[in-house]
């Protein structure tokens, strides 16, 4: 019994190995272009931060929830634009980690860690003033994001996945989202997206499968 538990133990870790990512959408331009909004989104949705309704060829800007500058930085790039590296190319356009948002208020997100920020004063751009949306977001070099409760769950899941995927460095985030994972578990749109992005790049994100895997992380 001993042994079989071990081996179990053993095979669950595995789960939350280095796995390697996508290999079917080659960059960012590609997904944008080819997945994304024609495939992932073909009638509409609604974008990550303020639950604000798209339709039909109606196209906002593609958040990359685990910051593209950040994994440019994991491959040693100065920056986005100049990483001419095929695995960074790959990591940058998986679709499990990019999410339609309203342009300000992914601008103003850009490559800020997510964070709790004390008390519920909502920090819009003033161009979305007028927006009913719970986003906030402190100031300065060290600034911080807080999203809206209903998608830190999800926004958790995408950086488990590419913490796992692609080796990424969770930079201090983990514990925090660790509890955002369990406190905002997987709905069915959320199931449905994972089961169509698989459909278009061959990989599953395993944390909305198993939520529980992430409690393995370190």
């Amino acid at each position: 019994m001993k042994t079989l538990l071990f081996v179990g133990l053993l095979l669950f870790s595995a789960t939350v190995a280095f796995a390697g990512g996508q290999t079917v959408i080659s960059n960012y331009a590609t997904a944008q272009r080819d997945f994304f909004w024609t495939k992932l989104y073909p009638s509409g949705g609604r974008d990550l931060y303020c639950n604000v309704r798209f339709t039909t060829g109606q196209r906002l800007t593609v958040e990359h929830a685990y910051a593209a500058d950040w994994i440019a930085t994991h491959h040693g790039c100065p920056n986005r634009n100049e990483c001419p590296i095929p695995a960074y190319g790959f990591a940058e356009g998986d679709l499990h980690n990019l999410w339609p948002a309203i342009g300000a208020i992914n601008s103003s997100r850009g490559d800020k860690t997510f964070g709790e920020i004390p008390g519920n004063k909502p920090t819009l751009p003033p161009s979305v003033a007028d927006l009913k949306c719970d986003y906030e977001r402190t100031t300065g070099s060290d600034a911080i994001v807080e999203p809206r409760d209903a998608v830190k769950g999800e926004i958790a899941r995408s950086l488990f996945y590419m913490h796992v995927e692609y080796g990424l460095d969770l930079m201090g985030m983990l514990p925090m989202l660790k509890r955002w994972n369990v406190a905002h578990s997987p709905n069915a749109q959320e199931r449905s997206r994972n089961n169509r992005i698989e459909q278009l790049e061959g990989t599953r994100n395993q944390f909305i499968d198993k939520p529980l895997l992430a409690a393995d992380l370190q």
